[in-house]
């Protein structure tokens, strides 16, 4: 493939080459037009001299070859340059027909005055024009060798012919010297060729490289300037003229003049110009490669500048606008959240930290809202990512509606939402913006047909006086935020020392409480279940408690609050379960043990497993065990049937501990497997006073008489409450009336019987 490649190639350039060739048999009119009329001259002057009507012939067939020759050379000069290029061969034939018959028609016809008048001044006339004519043939016709060798044979033989033919010996040497002259003629014109070839040639390969750079040039996806030192501009590659859309320049032009037709073109004021025309000068000036970006109009482009050799310059310009757009993209992404187009938390952490900063030198205050949306978790859950991403963007546009500029809104991620009112001699009123955020934030949102209802909370910070960093100041307004939260949601509080101290707190009981569960400081305590009609126990519930080494017993709701936030609570309540099941083993069958299940407990994916890993391994029958599960637990937690169906079918009992708190009671008590309710212990002290409470308690208990369900009062103090509940026919009491929670020493002496107990027919 190569190889034919190659030849292709060397054959188009010979036909290029020929053609070039033939062309500059054309190309002499001056010589062409003296050589026609030099030919008639001897001819014609030995006519009208001697009136032989032989010389009449030829001038007239002179006349005609000539009259042949300009039809050709006209005939030529007419047809388009491209046409006769390709029919090169033709023109050639045609002019060597015209040129050796007028050639070989002139030489005749000196050999005939040669011959017949050698001795007189037409002889010489006759090998003046034979010299004459053949001086030129070599210059003229050196594109076509064996043309001229035809034209010289045609002029000269026959006057060397005439010499060998004459009477004279002396004119032997003229015919030789002609002989000589027609080899000397061939020999220059060959040597003439071939100067003229290569010429041709080496300026159709300069042609060619010319063209393939030109090409090379005009295909580069760069722009490409190049000049002198003296700023003239030498070289621009098409893709300048694309970028620019300026017209292409016909000669060099200075560089200025370049710069102002850009900028013009793309819409620049003077002054613009002017700097942009100064900024290409001053790099283009740079000893070293550099480059600098300019707009232009819509567009951006850099300009890489680079000095060359004696003072010359390139620039290469490249059209990076989409890569700047990619950039901006990309920093768009970075800094500022796809769902609502706010700023996200790194720009507003670093908005954050340069607000702080400037508060020390002015002397403000600024204000920083935590804003997070409440039941926001129930929307993903029930209509979707999607719904809830629609959600968000809802969100972020109406607090951006809220807050006035300078102020900045900000989501830092999930449904967190930040709000920083910057520093100013005269900010908001704080706390009628946190209504007004309040307030947009009940309104009711519609997403795809969806109505949608939920609300939000606000932790409010004041800086400096709260804090002085950017750090500190969120973790105030995230604690202020806690306590919305805590104290029932949809509240906007400021953030106070005291809640530091009481986080302080709860650290410090978190760090102790995990010491103290490695130190054997937890205990279980055990409250007992007792039926009031028989005074015997039929279940303890086991309680954790904390002894202290100083501080005494712990309450509950210090730490066990706490260790449900951290998580703590799981490891906590697998050994009180595993202590519970250890300590019922050794109990009488009849006395089951109840074990309450946390919240996040029960979220456990292996919750199952552990209650059953448990019971195996301390030998308890299953049926002895009750776990308690709250409302609360049941409706925060994820596949809630099957996990209670679960541990259904490992044969252990569920009980519904403070029944009548929640929302969904009754229908907990249809959906789920209860074996027994726990009547919250409000019930019991609001029994006495408060008819509602009465008929409460009535219904819950019919209920559960028609459920087949154990029911449990709790907290039961005195004998009138017991009398009560016994009215209700509620006969398993658990409260302070039997006794506190204690340890399992103290209470195993009334497992098996219990005689000083309260009964039914003393509290009568």
């Amino acid at each position: 493939m190569r190889s034919r490649g190659k030849t292709d190639a060397s054959e188009s350039s010979d036909v290029q080459i020929h053609s070039d060739l033939v062309e500059t048999l054309f190309g002499t009119a001056g010589s062409f037009f003296a050589g026609l009329l030099g030919g008639l001259i001897a001819p014609g002057l030995a006519w009208l001299l001697l009136g032989d009507p032989i010389y009449l012939y030829f001038v007239a067939l002179i006349v005609v070859l000539g009259a042949f020759r300009l039809y050709v050379f006209f005939a030529h000069a007419r047809t388009p340059v491209t046409l006769r290029r390709r029919e090169s061969r033709k023109w050639e034939r045609l002019y060597a027909i015209g040129a050796v018959g007028f050639m070989t028609a002139v030489g005749a016809s000196v050999a005939v005055l040669f011959y017949s008048h050698s001795t007189d001044f037409l002889g010489i006339y006759s090998i003046v024009i034979m010299m004459s004519g053949l001086s030129g043939l070599a210059g003229r016709n050196a594109g076509r060798p064996w043309i001229v060798l035809a034209q010289s044979l045609g002029l000269a033989l026959p006057l060397a012919i005439a010499a060998l033919m004459h009477e004279e010996r002396r004119y032997l040497g003229l015919a030789l010297i002609v002989l000589l002259l027609i080899i000397s003629i061939h020999s220059t014109t060959k040597f003439l060729h071939g100067n003229l070839e290569s010429a041709l040639r080496n300026g159709l390969d300069a042609s060619r490289q010319r063209q393939k750079f030109s090409q090379a040039l005009n295909s580069m996806t760069h722009g490409l300037c190049m000049g002198d030192a003296d700023l003239t501009v030498t070289v621009l590659n098409r893709r300048v003229f694309d970028f620019f859309g300026i017209v292409a320049a016909t000669s060099p032009i200075k560089l200025e003049a370049l710069a102002h037709a850009i900028g013009k073109s793309a819409g620049l004021s003077a002054e613009e110009i002017d700097i942009f025309i100064e900024r290409w000068k001053r790099h283009i000036a740079m000893p070293h490669a550099n480059i600098f970006t300019h707009k232009l109009g819509e567009r951006f482009f850099e300009f890489h500048c680079e000095r060359a050799e004696a003072g010359s310059f390139i620039t290469v310009i490249e059209d990076v606008t989409l890569q700047k757009r990619a950039l901006r993209e990309i920093e768009r992404m970075a800094h500022f959240d796809d769902l609502t187009n706010l700023p996200n938390r790194y720009q507003f952490q670093e908005t954050l930290e340069d607000e702080m900063l400037q508060l020390g030198q002015q002397g403000f205050q600024s204000v920083l809202f935590n804003v997070d949306l409440d039941r926001f978790k129930e929307v993903n859950d029930t209509l979707g990512h999607s719904i809830g991403d629609q959600l968000l963007s809802a969100v972020g546009a109406r607090l951006a509606a809220c807050v006035p500029q300078p102020h900045v809104v900000a989501r830092l991620g999930g449904d967190e939402f930040c709000v920083l009112l910057r520093a100013g001699e005269k900010l908001p009123d704080v706390d009628e913006l946190a209504v007004k955020i309040l307030s947009e934030m009940q309104r009711t949102f519609v997403v795809e047909n969806h109505v949608i209802n939920i609300g939000a909370s606000i932790g409010m910070a004041l800086a400096p006086k709260d804090s002085e960093t950017s750090g500190g100041l969120l973790k105030c307004s995230d604690l202020a935020l806690y306590r919305s939260k805590a104290q029932g949601r949809g509240k906007a509080i400021w953030y106070s020392q005291e809640m530091q101290e009481a986080l302080t707190r709860k650290r410090a009981i978190d760090t102790e409480l995990r010491h103290a569960f490695l130190a054997n400081e937890l205990v279980v305590y055990y409250q007992p279940v007792v039926d009031s009609r028989t005074a015997t126990i039929v279940t303890l519930e086991a309680l954790l408690r904390w002894r202290h080494p100083t501080k005494g017993m712990i309450r509950p709701g210090e730490f066990i609050p706490i260790a449900e936030e951290t998580g703590m609570i799981i490891e906590l309540g697998a050994w009180v379960l595993r202590q519970a099941c250890n300590d019922a083993k050794s109990w009488p069958s009849n006395i089951r043990v109840a074990v309450n299940i946390s919240p996040r407990q029960f979220q456990q994916k292996e919750l199952a497993e552990v209650v059953a890993e448990t019971v195996r391994q301390s030998g308890l029958e299953p049926d002895r065990l009750e776990l308690e599960i709250t409302e609360t637990t049941l409706m925060e937690s994820d596949d809630v049937d099957s996990k209670l169906r679960e541990i259904e079918a490992l044969g252990v009992r569920l009980s519904l501990d403070d029944f009548g708190t929640g929302y969904s009671s009754l229908g907990y008590l249809n959906r789920f497997p209860v074996k027994k309710v726990k009547i919250d212990r409000a019930f019991a002290r609001q029994a006495i006073e408060s008819p509602k409470t009465q008929a409460i308690v009535s219904a819950i208990s019919a209920l559960a008489h028609d459920l087949s369900i154990d029911l449990v009062a709790e907290g039961v103090e005195t004998d009138a409450q017991l009398a009560f509940m016994a009215s209700k026919n509620i006969f398993l009491i658990q409260g302070y009336l039997y006794t506190r929670p204690r340890p399992i020493e103290e209470l195993r002496p009334l497992l098996a019987h219990w005689r000083d107990a309260p009964r039914l027919v003393s509290a009568a």
